[in-house]
């Protein structure tokens, strides 16, 4: 990285192709993946050069500015470290719309991107939506974007990731409500939706050491993490609030935990659901589980 600095004072001009490599030598002992190497130093260069793939085929000189050369090295140091290239640069696509992260909200993963699409494309449009433990507001955005007719409603216990989701809602141009409360402790709102859906934590302490540093030093634990002891709290408290404020025939949707499916489903049974469906991902693990309330109980 000898072509430039954080300390320069001048304008930098080389082949983006030269400065990719440059950049990809630094960081293959952190990153020993090539593909994953070679896709961050994309990522990093697209969101300070704005160069998109066919740049890449082009070859163009790129001019660096002294500014732009201080961001690239510092983004480098904190890839070394093992720190997201999302939390890096601020931002993740979710999609095919840029969502901005910081450490106060989970990245968003394509196992997530997965069940909504799947939601999208088999649901009739909901009349109203609940996304319980809403972070970035990902999903919570992305339903309102697609059923635009839907009253939405997004929930979370910190008041900075609520913060991150209204700014992502007001970039994306949609009208969602948000709410902070724990959903464990605080009473929802007095009405009804048509769709709860919720990634709440799932993953047990007992994970912890076959995590990666970027996940473990650097993701919110407040939204990962359950204890060991209780690992179905989330979901059993979730199911709880579902069957007081589902619509009758209304849909519950959640992300789980790949140990946890059958257990799951055997909470939603006892909850007078029907039509319990469990799903796998990519990857053929248990990822999403969708079930219906016919019947609401007296409460």
């Amino acid at each position: 990285m000898n072509r430039f600095s954080n300390t320069s004072s001048s304008v930098v001009e080389m082949p983006l192709r030269t400065l990719s490599d440059l950049l990809y030598q630094s960081l293959a002992l952190a990153i020993p993946n090539q593909l994953e190497c070679r896709s961050i130093v994309q990522k990093l260069l697209n969101y300070y050069l704005q160069v998109d793939l066919a740049d890449y085929i082009l070859n163009p000189l790129c001019t660096i500015s002294p500014a732009v050369q201080k961001n690239i090295l510092d983004g480098l140091d904190r890839l070394k470290k093992y720190e997201p290239i999302q939390y890096v640069i601020g931002a993740t696509y979710f999609l095919d719309n840029l969502f901005k992260v910081t450490p106060a909200v989970l990245i968003p993963r394509p196992e997530t991107e997965e069940w909504v699409t799947f939601l999208m494309r088999h649901l009739s449009p909901p009349t109203s939506i609940l996304d319980i433990g809403t972070g970035s507001g990902c999903i919570a955005i992305t339903l309102k974007k697609e059923f635009p007719e839907a009253l939405v409603d997004a929930l979370d216990i910190s008041k900075e990731a609520l913060g991150v989701a209204a700014y992502n809602a007001a970039q994306l141009g949609v009208a969602v409500h948000f709410i902070e409360a724990d959903i464990l402790t605080d009473p929802l709102p007095s009405c009804n939706w048509s769709l709860i859906v919720s990634n709440p934590p799932y993953v047990s302490m007992q994970e912890k050491s076959l995590m990666h540093p970027n996940v473990l030093d650097y993701e919110p634990h407040l939204a990962l993490f359950v204890h060991d002891d209780d690992p179905l709290l989330f979901y059993r408290q979730i199911i709880q609030c579902a069957v007081r404020h589902l619509c009758h025939n209304g849909i519950l949707c959640l992300e789980i935990n790949e140990t946890l499916g059958k257990k799951i489903v055997d909470l939603l049974h006892c909850a007078n659901f029907k039509q319990i469906a469990l799903y796998k991902d990519i990857r053929q693990k248990d990822r999403w589980i969708m079930a219906v309330l016919k019947h609401k109980p007296n409460i």
